[in-house]
């Protein structure tokens, strides 16, 4: 999901990191020095987990794969942002990793599809933050995991591809509607895509790009667009470079930066590199790189209010790109490891969370980190 912080390029630019997981680096000073800091763990280490921000303020944290991820969790928490503590927060109907997580119009959170026990599953259910309970909500028509997800203008959300038990990707899409608590089917993509991403566009369509057409078979240079009024499909414009795992946030101009990934060869073929979709032609150009080559990063990329864009995942290191400029300039300091399949997420002061991941050894952290701006 998109999350917005409230922060402004410039006080991004002069954050300096303080230390993590024993790493010494030190700051500027003075008060208007900012930093990233441990602020403590989880109830237990996640990846592949989903962080949502609530009405209050507080981020709820579901499921995820721990251990080596080769276990499924039904855990939830919550972040609660006054006492900078995690607390309990119910038990998932469904264990989950890999899924979504959506805070709907109301307040509640849909959470969705995802693995489970080694297989995609169609189970959804909704969080409610009054009763702090998670409560069936029916089933998807189709069982999926890792499907790429986007808030329609009237409320509705989109689900678009996905990966079947048998790791194969998937073409349909679907709709739940909270007004009517269901879920119906739409016009399936244009192919099959997993490891792909999704982003609403300005005018309310939803651009879908990249991701693998097969299990074993090459990425993808494609990319479609949804239109929520004929509830189909239409192809669009390529990318330079085919690629999956990577991210995409909107610019302040309706254009998407789509941002890193890597090739079939996975951790071994990881980009620098970025791309700029322009809705008005229908098509990319090239972007700038960045610092460093990052993939599993969708939900560790954030639009700032600002215009800004903060990549804070599958590197040590945290970048920040200015459209302005159309630069990538890096955020002093480091985490403790790459922390791939983490997630960020904005607090109401305009900090953001940092949750979990795992390293280069597929090894799940607790850790928890804020991302202090400056006062």
């Amino acid at each position: 999901m998109m999350k917005a912080i409230i922060l402004s390029a410039a006080v991004l630019t002069a954050w300096s990191v303080a230390a993590l997981a024993g790493v010494s680096t030190s700051t500027s000073g003075g008060a208007d020095a900012s930093r990233v800091v441990a602020i403590g763990e989880m109830s237990v280490a996640r990846a592949a987990h989903q962080s949502t921000r609530l009405k209050s303020g507080d981020i709820l944290i579901t499921g995820g794969c721990t251990g080596g991820c080769e276990s499924n969790l039904q855990s939830a928490e919550r972040y609660d942002v006054g006492t900078r503590t995690f607390r309990p927060a119910g038990i998932l109907a469904t264990a989950r990793d890999s899924h979504a997580a959506i805070a709907l119009d109301d307040g509640r959170v849909l959470v969705a599809g995802g693995w489970s026990a080694r297989r995609a599953t169609n189970s959804a259910e909704i969080y409610d933050p009054a009763s702090n309970r998670f409560s069936n909500m029916g089933a998807m028509l189709i069982a999926r995991a890792t499907p790429a997800v986007a808030r329609l203008p009237d409320g509705r959300v989109l689900f678009a591809g996905g990966q079947t038990s048998a790791f194969e990707p998937l073409a349909s899409a679907e709709i739940f509607d909270p007004r009517m608590s269901s879920f119906s089917t739409v016009a399936a993509m244009t192919v099959p895509r997993m490891a792909h991403v999704a982003v609403t566009l300005l005018d309310g369509r939803v651009l879908v790009v990249g991701g693998r057409q097969s299990r074993r078979g090459e990425t993808m240079r494609s990319a479609e667009i949804f239109d929520p009024v004929t509830g189909g499909f239409q192809a669009t414009g390529s990318m330079s470079t085919a690629r999956h795992k990577h991210a995409a946030a909107l610019l302040p101009d309706g254009r998407v930066l789509v941002i890193g990934g890597s090739d079939v060869r996975d951790e071994r073929g990881r980009y620098q590199s970025t791309e700029i979709y322009d809705p008005k032609p229908g098509n990319f150009t090239n972007g700038p790189n960045m610092q460093w080559p990052r993939f599993k990063i969708a939900d560790a990329v954030v639009a700032l209010s600002s215009g800004a864009i903060l990549v804070a995942g599958g590197a040590s290191r945290l970048e920040l790109y200015d459209p302005k400029a159309n630069v990538f300039t890096t955020i002093p300091g480091e985490l403790k490891d790459v922390m791939a399949f983490t997630t960020a997420s904005l607090l109401p002061n305009g900090d953001v969370l940092l949750l979990g991941g795992y390293d280069n050894q597929i090894r799940t952290s607790a850790t928890a980190w804020l991302v202090r701006a400056a006062r």
